[in-house]
């Protein structure tokens, strides 16, 4: 998989004018909560380590998000583009933008990169992804968008919601997007996201039968081409930490910052969405053997390098 790197001045534009300037973020606290982390066991970093470590995993965190969701929502527009019958399957999709949350995830990028002491570098989004999300079919394409949303709104109330320790203005930015996925504004913005979640679950319950085993074949390849992307970002994630401490990581202290933030990007966007109990119970309307499946799924994922 071929991966560029680029860094946030030439990837990053400042916010749209009438939203303010980006927010002052407090390097001296933890971004991310342990229950993402997973850093607690990492042995060979020392505290203030694992805190930078945390942070430069944030600022990643938030980028892969914002390059798996526009991935997605280009991918959804393209293939609905003059099929009929396509865009009829992704109208929950169609209908409402309801992948729009970049403003606020690039008003924090700029942040991050105004406050960390070196600059952050990022994955781009790959042809390898590009080309799954293209040849996937649309109702596997309706399954990781379900996957996104219900990942997202687990990620806050179960992990950050009401842990006082962490950087306030990163839990705000994780707030916000659990805001708009799971609907709680009011008004016309409460009904877009509501319309936009129960269309995916209506859309894939019923979905026709024969259709069903491409989807999850489908949504299984998608994953794995999102595993190669985490994969890259660990890589890059080491680079950053190693310009952090100011010196070259020796091979154990590389393999081991890339071993576990890795290992915690696919905890955090992969292995959490999958076994979700909202999304676990919405894909059985896939077919009897649609658990077993999904189960399979973070199997293989585990056995990968």
């Amino acid at each position: 998989m071929r991966v560029i790197k680029v860094d946030a001045e030439s990837r990053m534009s400042e916010p749209k004018s009438g939203r303010g300037q980006p927010p002052v973020l407090d390097l001296s606290l933890y971004f991310l909560p342990e229950g993402l982390a997973s850093l607690t066991p990492t042995r060979v970093l020392d505290d203030a380590e694992r805190r930078t470590l945390n942070q430069i995993r944030a600022a990643g965190y938030v980028h892969l998000f914002d390059l798996f969701e526009t991935a997605l929502s280009v991918a959804v527009r393209e293939r609905a583009h003059g099929d009929f019958q396509v865009a009829e399957t992704l109208a929950p999709l169609l209908r409402l933008d309801v992948f729009d949350h970049h403003e606020f995830f690039r008003s924090f990028e700029v942040a991050f990169a105004n406050a960390f002491p070196v600059t952050p570098v990022y994955v781009t989004r790959t042809d390898d992804l590009s080309q799954t999300f293209a040849h996937a079919s649309p109702l596997a394409l309706l399954v990781f968008a379900l996957h996104l949303k219900l990942m997202t709104q687990q990620h806050y109330l179960a992990c950050v919601r009401g842990d006082g320790q962490l950087e306030p203005h990163f839990v705000k930015l994780l707030k916000d997007h659990w805001t708009i996925e799971c609907g709680t504004p009011s008004g016309r913005e409460r009904r877009v996201t509501s319309e936009s979640l129960l269309g995916i679950q209506h859309a894939l319950a019923h979905a026709l039968p024969g259709r069903l085993p491409a989807a999850l074949r489908d949504y299984r390849l998608i994953v794995f081409a999102c595993d190669d992307v985490l994969r890259s970002q660990a890589e890059l994630d080491a680079d950053v930490f190693s310009a952090a401490r100011g010196r070259t990581l020796t091979d154990v202290e590389r393999s081991t910052v890339v071993a576990v933030e890795a290992a915690a990007y696919r905890k955090i966007f992969l292995t959490i969405g999958i076994v979700n109990a909202a999304f676990v119970y919405s894909t059985r309307s896939l077919g009897p053997t649609a658990p077993a499946m999904l189960a399979g799924i973070v199997s293989a994922l585990g056995q990968r390098t």
